[in-house]
């Protein structure tokens, strides 16, 4: 748990601590109120603990990684219940009737020897380690399970988010393509338009030559004729 030399600390100071805006934090505990209740003084002032820090750090992690809210708040569920995983009330209560029958065991008029009564303990000490340690592995075979659920969530996000990228880039370079082949087209047709034009008055500066030859040679004919 992330530590303070005070018990509690203002907005400002957990904003400082956890290297975001006031505004942000307070965001935050909006969006994720079911998960987390910052105590407030008789005037209103939010009261951070070192575990609302801790809480808020984690929510930047998984921001900065950019996850949305609903797979936050489920990793932080799942978080939270891990930590809750662990030895209950009924494992407490079966250990501490181990642990009265080895006291009756020791106070017992019936031992009537302490190599009988080392030979008890022995075996009701082997049964607690057991115990504890049949506990300790389920907690941590569960443990591993929800990191490696964690995982291959975090996996399966990262995949879709590369595909999802390198549909928008193949997307991207056929809209340039065609964009660049409506240009060109454009293009083409301008140049022609204008070849036509070019040669259409040509034509025209041909046929007006032709027509002022015709009519100097008709006045020659003319001229001789009288």
């Amino acid at each position: 748990m992330f530590r303070l030399a005070a018990k509690y600390v203002t907005i400002s100071k957990a904003a400082s601590l956890i290297g975001e805006k006031a505004f942000v934090l307070k965001q935050w505990e909006e969006d994720f109120c079911d998960l987390i209740t910052i105590k407030r003084d008789e005037k209103n002032v939010r009261l951070f603990t070192g575990e609302n820090i801790e809480f808020f750090q984690k929510i930047k992690a998984y921001k900065e990684r950019n996850l949305d809210n609903e797979t936050i708040r489920q990793l932080l569920q799942q978080q939270s219940a891990t930590a809750r995983t662990g030895l209950n009330s009924q494992d407490v209560t079966e250990l501490k009737e181990t642990l009265s029958k080895i006291t009756s065991l020791i106070e017992s008029n019936q031992i009537k020897s302490m190599s009988q009564m080392d030979e008890r303990l022995d075996r009701l000490e082997k049964t607690v380690v057991s115990t504890v340690s049949e506990k300790i592995s389920e907690t941590a075979k569960l443990q591993t399970e929800i990191a490696r659920y964690e995982f291959s969530d975090l996996q399966d996000m990262i995949t879709s988010l590369e595909v999802t990228a390198e549909a928008e880039r193949e997307s991207f370079k056929e809209e340039v393509l065609h964009e660049r082949e409506l240009a060109q087209r454009k293009t083409d047709e301008r140049e022609e338009r204008f070849l036509a034009f070019v040669r259409e008055h040509q034509n025209k500066q041909e046929r007006m030559k032709q027509e002022k030859s015709g009519l100097g040679i008709l006045k020659q004919i003319l001229s001789f004729a009288r």
